[in-house]
């Protein structure tokens, strides 16, 4: 993928991260499940299970989000670095 394709992405994670609805929806899913775990009984293995592995499938999305987020902060880096070796070439050359 081009360096400019990773920077829009990385952009577009950082957008949705950022918004106040997807706060809201993190706040309220954690919430929500977190309820849930401390009113089901003990004995119940199989919600406790299924509890977890949201809170896992959850975990699993933001950190793909902020990972897409980084790499387009670190694309953008890597751009801003080719633009200066560029900018240096030509007062030189």
């Amino acid at each position: 993928m081009a360096l400019e394709d990773e920077v829009r992405k990385g952009g577009d994670a950082a957008q949705v991260l950022d918004s106040t609805v997807f706060l809201e929806a993190r706040k309220h899913v954690l919430d929500g499940i977190e309820r849930q775990m401390c009113s089901v009984p003990l004995a119940d293995q199989t919600m406790h299970t299924r509890l977890i592995v949201m809170r896992q499938c959850w975990d699993a999305l933001e950190k793909y989000l902020e990972q897409i987020k980084q790499t387009g902060e670190i694309a953008e880096f890597q751009l801003t670095q080719q633009e200066e070796r560029k900018k240096r070439f030509q007062i030189f050359g």
